[in-house]
């Protein structure tokens, strides 16, 4: 890949394609799957409760395991795998259903199977992409694949319940089925993208290479710190939004139409912090930007317990302006943090990085929650223990301020190229061998 190549000469937009089509199923299953437990199964609060829970079970149990089986592999070919393997799965569903042999339990099983193929398909996405598109494409590239989330969050709600309205919630899986079957065919025309290995190199052990991963994360002087402010600002996250929803319905009084409005903010926001992260880490410098990124949503987050002294109509403009500013600051970050990984983590480890930083950063989630339900449930209140976690995510950014992100401006004049394997992978410069 040369540096002088567009971004469409490299034939990414067909695998934006792939990813949106697999996002829009992914949508309306995230959906559907609810609906099918509370209005066809009749399920329980504890049932509802273990449905929502698999998601974060295959992320502790295989998350790591996910990003070794994609740096093992051809990246595309783990990809395709993965996309059948969700089709045929989530087939189960209305096939059991037809037959009147869908139970809450089979539900569960397979959400937790699609959750941890889903792992697997985004650990070789994350690997791919810098191999299709060369270094200096990536932060564009990662602004598309992430306006695409942003547009899925604000439309994909209602098109699902569309679709459930019109099908039934059995039915319109079948749909979801079929986007991985499309998302596939799309696939199946991109290069293929081995793993970076020497000629006559043996795969590591499995054990071997998620520890490799995870030694790397910690040693890299610019993914460590990120990866700490990452799981700081995701435990504070929950902490905060365990409450949200009750305290925006309960205590704040507002309508269910208008909370879904407020939440719309969000969504559409993001998609203009994809479109201008790019400009932003180039006019800013990525780390300054960083920085700035992880301390917006803890600030703007302090008007949500505020709204409780003022007007409702007043009330609505302050979550209105933190759903705003909150989604606009996530998606920069996630866009630069991604783009940053790709460009200094070399080829043979991205995988199992991107799963390490997701266990790390993803698996701090249901503490905070605990913590936030546990605060808020005692004689400290939901009010006080919303502007202690909107405290908490404001300093999250200390990680990356007192690092070397905070210093890097660009990504090229932070990386080598590494060899053997391909030429266009950079490596961290200047490093003691940590990274290689």
């Amino acid at each position: 890949m040369t540096e002088n190549v567009s971004l469409r000469e490299t034939g990414f937009f067909r695998l934006w394609t792939a990813e949106s089509v697999s996002l829009a199923g992914a949508q309306v299953t995230a959906f559907a799957l609810p609906l099918v437990a509370v209005i066809t199964l009749d399920a329980s609060a504890w049932e509802m409760g273990l449905l929502s829970a698999v998601g974060s079970a295959a992320a502790l149990l295989f998350g790591l395991s996910a990003g070794a089986w994609s740096d093992r592999y051809e990246r595309r070919a783990v990809m395709l795998v993965a996309n059948v393997a969700r089709a045929l799965v989530l087939l189960l569903i209305p096939g059991l259903y037809f037959l009147d042999m869908l139970t809450l339990y089979a539900m569960a099983a397979v959400a937790f199977v699609v959750a941890v193929l889903t792992l697997v398909f985004d650990s070789a996405m994350a690997s791919y992409t810098p191999r299709l598109v060369g270094k200096h494409n990536l932060a564009q590239a990662n602004s598309w694949m992430q306006g695409t989330v942003s547009v899925g969050h604000v439309a994909g709600p209602g098109l699902a319940g569309a679709l459930v309205q019109v099908l039934g919630a059995p039915a319109t899986l079948l749909l979801d089925s079929v986007s991985y079957v499309v998302s596939s065919l799309n696939l199946v025309r991109m290069p293929k993208a081995a793993p970076d290995r020497a000629a006559g190199e043996k795969p590591e052990p499995h054990f071997q290479a998620v520890r490799g991963g995870l030694r790397l994360l910690a040693r890299d002087r610019i993914q460590r710190p990120l990866v700490i402010g990452a799981a700081h600002f995701n435990f504070f996250t929950a902490m905060f939004f365990t409450l949200y929803t009750l305290y925006t319905i309960k205590v704040l009084g507002f309508s269910s139409l208008l909370f879904g409005a407020l939440t719309m903010i969000g969504g559409a926001s993001g998609l203009l912090g994809a479109a201008l992260a790019p400009r932003a880490g180039r006019k800013f410098g990525m780390g300054p930007t960083l920085v700035t990124v992880f301390a917006l949503p803890g600030v703007t987050g302090l008007l949500i317990p505020a709204a409780v002294a003022v007007n409702k109509p007043l009330a609505a403009f302050f979550v209105g302006v933190s759903s705003f500013v909150w989604s606009f600051a996530v998606v920069i970050n996630l866009i630069l943090s991604e783009t940053i990984k790709q460009a200094l983590v070399p080829d043979r480890y991205l995988g199992r990085v991107t799963s390490a930083f997701r266990f790390v950063a993803s698996g701090v989630e249901p503490f905070g929650a605990l913590v936030g339900g546990a605060l808020a449930a005692g004689s400290f209140g939901i009010p006080r223990t919303l502007v202690l976690a909107s405290a908490g995510l404001m300093t999250s950014a200390l990680w990356p301020f007192f690092s070397d992100v905070r210093r890097l401006r660009d990504i090229a004049s932070h990386v080598t190229e590494d060899a053997p394997g391909d030429g266009n992978v950079p490596v961290l410069a200047g490093e003691d061998g940590g990274n290689r």
